[in-house]
């Protein structure tokens, strides 16, 4: 007896569907595979090597503001001299961005031209200059951006009687003036200005005044000074705060040492010797003869 093998069979079309539908699916398993397999490699390249044109908004830098070209940079321009006037006279400060003051400044005592600060620059001094710390001198005034030739400048302080010479001072003696026109001209006397012989009164003492005048120094042997006294005070005779006039002689640039002379008798009255106060950071003007050396 001989078994014999069945078969079954499928009809025709049946198993073209078959056929189709497996290989459809290996089909689709193959490219999702492929792309799966792609889109791993392009995100840890992406990872690797991140585009540098793009910048997250949170964490892009921009641009710097913080240096000024040289033309925003503020031009400090030399301010007119104080007149009589029927009314109130413009501060001549600067603000520590450079710019001018506009305040008003009238008559504190009665004197015909005061004191050409306004009440906050009273106390705070100019601000296109600034004290800074001097190795031996203590203090010193340098010039906070470029001043031009005939900047003005008022040192100011409370008058009353002069210290003795062993005693740290940086009093100014006090000339007033004429008490009608505020001037020191006077065709009366010889050379045209009221003298120590008929017009001193007393000294103006910036002490516990908000003053910075008093911390330029006298220039040194190799140097020279860039400002000077006009001997154009503010003030009456024996009122409580009078003031001097200073001027610029030449260009002071940014942080160069504002420097005036003393007298010889300051030094030998205190038997205290000049030296230079230029430093490195603070440079001082030198006379041709120290450049040329």
């Amino acid at each position: 007896f001989a078994h014999a093998h069945a078969t079954h069979s499928f009809p025709r079309d049946l198993r073209l569907r078959l056929f189709y539908l497996t290989f459809g699916i290996f089909f689709f398993r193959q490219i999702t595979t492929m792309a799966s397999e792609r889109g791993f490699k392009i995100k840890s390249n992406a990872l690797k090597s991140p585009n540098k044109s793009f910048k997250h908004p949170t964490t892009a830098k921009k641009p710097s503001t913080s240096k000024k070209s040289a033309s925003n940079l503020p031009k400090i321009l030399p301010q007119g001299r104080a007149k009589l006037t029927n009314g109130p006279i413009t501060c001549w400060a600067h603000t520590q961005q450079g710019k001018r003051c506009t305040n008003k400044v009238h008559s504190r005592e009665g004197e015909p031209i005061p004191i050409p600060y306004c009440d906050i620059h009273l106390k705070t001094g100019d601000g296109a200059l600034k004290v800074v710390s001097h190795p031996f001198a203590g203090k010193a005034l340098v010039a906070r951006f470029d001043l031009p030739p005939k900047y003005r400048i008022a040192y100011w302080g409370i008058r009353g009687r002069c210290q003795s010479c062993d005693k740290e001072d940086r009093a100014i003696s006090f000339y007033p003036p004429d008490p009608i026109t505020g001037s020191n001209i006077d065709s009366k006397v010889d050379g045209g200005r009221t003298l120590k012989r008929n017009n001193y009164n007393g000294v103006l003492n910036p002490g516990d005044t908000g003053d910075i005048v008093q911390f330029a120094a006298c220039p040194g042997p190799d140097e020279k000074q860039n400002m000077k006294s006009t001997f154009q005070y503010f003030g009456l005779r024996n009122g409580d705060i009078g003031g001097l006039e200073f001027v610029t002689v030449a260009k002071v640039p940014k942080n160069t040492q504002l420097l005036h002379w003393y007298g010889s008798e300051w030094w030998s009255s205190r038997d205290l010797k000049r030296q230079n106060v230029g430093t490195t950071r603070y440079p001082a003007p030198l006379r041709d003869s120290a450049k040329n050396s």
